[in-house]
């Protein structure tokens, strides 16, 4: 697993030696740090690191030298974290972002959007997830945005170095929570179910007193939101929503869809573990608890990448 130091221009230089290189990124950090002696310093400012056909690379930011024990440390952003520190946002006069069709082409846009293409591209091939009619956040940053984006329609982003080019693609995410579960009998993990979530929230919007817009929404049992109620009593969890300066009562309603959503997303997983099998950002996992018997699946948020020159190894990290 050759680790290739080269310019800005992607013209490769060479292969680095005795290093140690940890890289994190998924819901935070999405940067790295290459640990070297002095004697093998090789590299400039704007040189790019990277690891072909992996997602393991990015561009040198900083360089530190601590003289004392002759220590060299390259520091930078990783791919992930390049597309985080650009933002989208909605072109003059409108007001959102709208991003439609075939996710791999959708991904192209963005990346031009972003004026990332001297380095970034899109595959090509068909990703058989379509977005459809999706509102960006507001001035949300890149990879936030994107990763956003493709859960909402099932998918999650792959980034991968080949032939020169971050490739991004758009992939159905993997839920293993049920043919590979962790047991708390073999892994350490916190674990917290919250049994009635809020299934009611009034969507407070523009007027005053009478002349008020109020919007009511309900979910089930299920979580499934709707206009109708049909919990009642002890089961009705109730919120408010306020949004006095809402444009439409579509977007009051929006509003509150996602707190309900938020508040149905409330049970808790935390969980590092390390593993030779290959997990993605956004991939499933679950755990059990054995004395409760509490059962969760939720989202790989991070992955910890720690490369000394041939040993690899990879950390995940469920739960914020």
């Amino acid at each position: 697993m050759d680790l290739i130091y080269a310019t800005g221009e992607k013209v490769d230089i060479g292969v680095m030696n005795s290093f140690k290189f940890d890289l994190a990124f998924g819901i935070d950090e999405n940067n790295f740090e290459l640990t070297t002696s002095t004697n093998n310093h090789v590299c400039r400012e704007g040189y790019i690191l990277y690891i072909e056909d992996t997602e393991y690379g990015g561009i040198i930011r900083k360089i530190a030298v601590n003289t004392q024990i002759g220590e060299l440390l390259y520091k930078g952003d990783t791919w992930h974290g390049i597309i985080a520190k650009k933002i989208l946002e909605p072109d003059a006069g409108e007001d959102y972002l709208i991003c439609d069709g075939e996710a791999n082409s959708v991904l192209s846009s963005l990346i031009e959007r972003m004026g990332l293409d001297d380095l970034f591209k899109a595959s090509t091939d068909l990703s058989l997830i379509t977005i459809r009619n999706y509102k960006m956040n507001r001035y949300i940053d890149g990879y936030s945005g994107i990763k956003k984006m493709l859960a909402a329609f099932g998918g999650k982003l792959k980034l991968i170095f080949q032939d020169g080019f971050v490739i991004l693609s758009a992939e159905p995410l993997a839920d293993y929570s049920q043919d590979d579960e962790f047991d708390s009998s073999q892994i350490d993990f916190d674990i917290e179910k919250n049994y009635k979530p809020t299934n009611h929230v009034i969507c407070l919007g523009r007027g005053e007193l009478a002349e008020r817009t109020v919007i009511h929404l309900f979910t089930d049992s299920e979580g499934n939101i709707s206009h109708t109620q049909s919990l009642f009593g002890l089961d009705e969890i109730t919120l408010t929503y306020e949004n006095a300066n809402c444009e439409s009562d579509e977007e009051l309603e929006n509003g509150g869809i996602e707190l309900l959503k938020a508040e149905w997303n409330t049970d808790k997983l935390q969980i590092n573990f390390d593993s030779t099998k290959t997990y993605d950002i956004g991939d499933i996992v679950g755990a059990r608890e054995n004395v409760t018997g509490i059962f969760m699946a939720k989202e790989i948020v991070k992955k910890i990448v720690s490369i000394d020159d041939e040993t690899v190894t990879i950390s995940h990290k469920v739960g914020e």
